[in-house]
């Protein structure tokens, strides 16, 4: 079978068990939490059966807020993958994770974990991934944003990690923290291990290079309403998934975004990245 050649991420709400002070949405909650829009699996399966008839089998990922907390979050799941695959869930872990394990196809869909100092402590949280790895959870990454509080201890969070055979995937935090802006303020040290190259700023400025973002992948926000892609959000609406006739872009478009960390042009899995600066279409 072809693989997907459409990618949707699936913000499925804005509503966490969680408040960490890194977060995005930090701050916004019952701002952002009054404009979702809640839809039963028989609802969602309606309109995922229409993206099947018009575009085939497509590839998510899925994230909120946090996805499982979401209602029959398990079952949606179940009958949304027997449609499209491959899914990518990131998850807390604080949730439903035994009915997960029991219920879901780990060929179809995995889960990218992710680690919250300020949520779960280190045994605990090994042992979680024991659980995940003990009843063969397909896990994608294993995810930790390296916040200014929390830098004294990533060597030593690492170092577990590496203990029980895993690795520890660390994002940088972008953002202000007391007065000091980062990434630019982690030292030569921690930009190794981060990854972070003295160009990475510059490599993530796209600008009015064409994009596939709303033409070959698209956001849905938990209004259900689609953006081409969650650096530009709700500046940039192309349809609303709810309704019978939406569709993605016809053509790729100019980016008009200034920094795009998450790469969202990126659509198919293990797509290449572009050789040069403008090149990203065949």
């Amino acid at each position: 079978m072809a693989n997907p050649q459409v990618r949707f991420t699936w913000n499925i709400h804005w509503s966490c068990n969680f408040r960490c002070s890194y977060c995005f949405f930090d701050g916004h909650w019952a701002e952002y939490g009054r404009r979702n829009v809640y839809q039963t699996v028989e609802q969602w399966m309606g309109h995922w059966r229409r993206i099947y008839e018009k575009y085939g089998r497509c590839y998510l990922t899925i994230n909120g807020g946090e996805p499982f907390a979401y209602p029959n979050f398990v079952e949606l799941m179940v009958q949304v993958s027997a449609l499209h695959w491959p899914i990518n869930v990131t998850t807390n872990t604080s949730l439903h994770l035994k009915e997960f394990v029991e219920r879901v196809d780990p060929a179809k869909v995995s889960i990218s974990i992710s680690f919250h100092p300020q949520y779960h402590k280190i045994n605990e949280f090994l042992k979680t991934v024991k659980f995940l790895r003990d009843h063969k959870a397909n896990i994608g990454c294993i995810n930790f944003v390296a916040w200014p509080p929390f830098l004294n201890d990533l060597s030593d969070y690492i170092r577990r990690f590496q203990e029980i055979g895993e690795s520890l995937k660390v994002i940088p935090f972008i953002g202000a923290y007391e007065g000091v802006n980062y990434p630019d303020h982690y030292n030569e040290e921690q930009k190794k291990i981060l990854g972070l190259s003295d160009n990475w700023l510059e490599s993530k400025r796209h600008k009015g290079m064409l994009c596939r973002a709303g033409n070959q992948s698209a956001l849905l926000l938990p209004t259900g309403k689609v953006a081409r892609c969650g650096q530009i959000g709700d500046r940039y609406l192309i349809g609303d998934f709810f309704q019978e006739g939406f569709s993605l872009m016809k053509e790729p478009m100019p980016c008009d975004e200034q920094f795009c960390p998450c790469d969202e042009w990126k659509v198919i899995p293990d797509e290449k990245p572009p050789e040069k600066a403008g090149a990203w279409l065949p």
